[in-house]
C-alpha cells in the first residue's frame, strides 16, 4: 500500500454478525462472514485490504482521474463510501459470482467528510480467478482480469493494452550474435528483459508485477508462494525519497499477501521487513466485538551467536 499520508494501520478482525454501519446512510449491515485485514480499530467498516473466512480476498488501489462517484443516495441500491467497499464485500460474499451481482446494485457516494478518495478494487476467491471493479463515469464496470495483477490508474483495459509494447520481454537467455564476422555477446544474463521499465509510475509497476508473476517457477506449497509473492512485490515497492507529492513523500507503507485457501494474511511494513502472519481461523469467529492489533514498526533482526 503506497500513500503520502501516514496510514498507521492496525490488523483488524471483525467477527460474524457484527453490524458494520456505513457513514453514508448509517445503516448497520450485519456481517455474514468473519473478516480480517489492514485498517483501523476505530473504523472497522474501513479496510484497505483483507480476506474472509470463506476465501474471498480484496484490495484497494488508487484510481485518480478516473474514479466517479454519485453525490446522491439511491434508496433502491446499497449506498457506501468508497473506503467501505472492502469490508462490505468481505463481510457479505463468498464468491466472485456473488460479488459481480452485488456490485451492480452498489451506489458509491463521495466521502461525507469531503475527502475525495478515488479508488478501484481487485477481488479474488478460492478459484484463483480475479476481477477488477472500477467506478467509471458511466457507472461501475466489472472486468475479468486474466493476469491477476492490478495497479493504480489508468484503468485495467489501458494496462492490458500497454502490455503489447513489451511482448518481447522474457526471462530466457539471449545468445551472442555475429555482425560482419564479429561476435557480440550480451552484458550478463537478463538481456531479454531489456526494456522492462524501472520507474515508479503505475503502468511500469504493473508491467514489472506481471513479468514477475508470469516468470516465477512452479510453486509447490504456501511457503513457496508467499516467498515468491514478496519477492515480486519488492520489485514495485517505492522507497522513501523516490516520489514526492503535494501531500508529502509517497512510499510503500506496507506490503501484504493473502492465501484464500487457508485464511492467512501475511504482511510487512516499511519500518519492519520481518514478514508477520495471522490466520483468521485462530480468531473467535463468533465473538461479539472487533479486535485490532498494533503493527510492530521497529525492525526485527535475527541474530547468529557462537
Amino acid at each position: 500500500m503506497d500513500f503520502a499520508t501516514i496510514l498507521d494501520p492496525d490488523l483488524v478482525f471483525v467477527p460474524r454478525k457484527y453490524p458494520l454501519a456505513s457513514q453514508v446512510d448509517e445503516i448497520k449491515r450485519p456481517a455474514n462472514y468473519a473478516i480480517m485485514g489492514m485498517g483501523q480499530k476505530t473504523a472497522p467498516a474501513i479496510l484497505t485490504d483483507g480476506l474472509n473466512e470463506v476465501g474471498l480476498a480484496c484490495a484497494t488501489l488508487y484510481f485518480p482521474d478516473y474514479a466517479h462517484y454519485s453525490d446522491q443516495i439511491d434508496a433502491t441500491k446499497t449506498n457506501l463510501a468508497p473506503l467501505e467497499v472492502v469490508a462490505w464485500l468481505l463481510s457479505n460474499f463468498a464468491t466472485l459470482d456473488e460479488v459481480k451481482a452485488a456490485v451492480m446494485q452498489l451506489n458509491l457516494i463521495s466521502d461525507p467528510a469531503e475527502i475525495f478518495t478515488p479508488l478501484h478494487w481487485i477481488v479474488t476467491d478460492k478459484t484463483g480467478h480475479v476481477i477488477v471493479v472500477e467506478p467509471m463515469k458511466n457507472g461501475i464496470v466489472i472486468h475479468d482480469n486474466p493476469l491477476g495483477v492490478m495497479a493504480n490508474s489508468p484503468d485495467l483495459n489501458w494496462h492490458l493494452t500497454n502490455i503489447r509494447n513489451y511482448i518481447g520481454v522474457n526471462p530466457n537467455k539471449l545468445g551472442p550474435i555475429k555482425l560482419n564476422g564479429v561476435t557480440f555477446s550480451p552484458f550478463g544474463n537478463g538481456a531479454r528483459t531489456f526494456g522492462l521499465p524501472g520507474d515508479y509510475t503505475p503502468p511500469s509497476r504493473f508491467l514489472r508485477a506481471v513479468f514477475g508473476k508470469e516468470a516465477i517457477n512452479v510453486l509447490e506449497n504456501e511457503d513457496e508462494g508467499i516467498k515468491a509473492a514478496f519477492h515480486i512485490l519488492s520489485s514495485v515497492e517505492i522507497p522513501k525519497g523516490s516520489v514526492f507529492t503535494d501531500e508529502g513523500v509517497d512510499y510503500t507503507q506496507y506490503t501484504a499477501a493473502m492465501v484464500c485457501n487457508t485464511g492467512t494474511y501475511y504482511f510487512k511494513t516499511y519500518d519492519n521487513n520481518q514478514i508477520i502472519k495471522a490466520c483468521i481461523f485462530d480468531k473467535d469467529l463468533d465473538s461479539e466485538q472487533p479486535k485490532a492489533w498494533k503493527i510492530p514498526q521497529i525492525q526485527q533482526y535475527g541474530t547468529l551467536n557462537e
